[in-house]
């Protein structure tokens, strides 16, 4: 941006060391890792069929030696790390999924109007007096599609000569007060000296705590302020709903006739969290940049 960019900052002012990390923390919801140590729980309880955590065995070799092998003290110990793995890169995609919905405005994909910013693209909320935000489903579903399309990416193929093979993942993302919820659903086979086991991590829940839910309320108060008046913007009840949930609303002149806004937050964990988006304006409407530094504070 050029050295003129004019800076509004809604309701308050804290410097931020970089508004595209994420303020996220995961925690695991009741039943998943925090309370099972093992939920592959090595083959022994696979054999039997009693998998808890929501990992369900499907398909085992059906030859006895198949299933010795699996059980043995000296595979056991590698299944587990192998599971340990798996868990882990399901909470890592999970989070990641926020972290990238955030700099890209609750977009996985490209949606119709954004400006690219080549490492990432910001979406148009408003454009030329066209309403353009998402929808909470509609974000959800960009959230399911960045965990299915990226966990692999963080998964092990071979691990200590055993070969892992992934079936395409299935996720279901809900957005909730002060929390995300994931359900991952991901078909798993091990191989290893012409034996196999097959079976599934099965709507394993991860939580992380989050306040996108109130972040796109205030998004969509500021949006839907256009359907009014685009030139106006209550900066008192934009400042009272982010003041509520201890965000902060940073306006920034982008290009011409173009605004960026930032929502962001710090106190969901020890990083910020911040969610962008444009908006444009045809310049035949009287700038909302100019009637907004007539009331807002300078920045600290």
């Amino acid at each position: 941006m050029n050295s003129d960019i004019k800076l509004i900052r809604l309701p308050k002012f804290k410097s931020l060391n970089s508004p595209f990390e994420s303020a996220i923390k995961i925690k695991l919801l009741p039943n998943s890792k925090a309370s099972q140590t093992t939920i592959f729980i090595i083959l022994a309880i696979l054999i039997a069929g009693a998998i808890t955590g929501g990992v369900y065995f499907i398909n085992e070799n059906k030859k006895a030696v198949s299933r010795e092998f699996f059980s043995s003290s000296d595979v056991q110990p590698v299944l587990k790390n192998i599971q340990t793995k798996i868990l882990d890169c399901s909470e890592e995609t999970s989070k990641k999924s926020l972290e990238k919905i955030g700099v890209q405005g609750g977009y996985y994909n490209k949606p119709k109007y954004y400006f690219d910013m080549k490492s990432n693209f910001i979406p148009y909320y408003y454009y030329e007096g066209q309403i353009l935000m998402p929808s909470k489903s509609t974000i959800e579903n960009e959230l399911s599609s960045y965990v299915n399309k990226n966990l692999e990416k963080c998964l092990e193929t071979n691990y200590q000569n055993f070969e892992i093979t992934f079936k395409k993942p299935k996720t279901k993302t809900t957005i909730r007060e002060k929390e995300v919820n994931f359900l991952i659903n991901l078909p798993i086979k091990i191989e290893k000296d012409n034996y196999d086991v097959t079976f599934e991590l099965k709507e394993h829940p991860v939580a992380i705590s989050s306040e996108l839910d109130a972040i796109l309320g205030v998004a969509n108060f500021i949006t839907e302020t256009h359907r009014e008046d685009p030139a106006m913007y209550c900066v008192s009840c934009v400042g009272q709903l982010a003041e509520e949930d201890d965000l902060y609303v940073d306006i920034l002149k982008f290009r011409n006739n173009e605004m960026l806004v930032i929502i962001s937050e710090n106190h969901t964990a020890s990083e910020p969290y911040s969610f962008e988006f444009l908006n444009k304006y045809t310049g035949k409407e009287a700038s909302p940049l100019t009637i907004l530094n007539e009331t807002a504070p300078k920045p600290g």
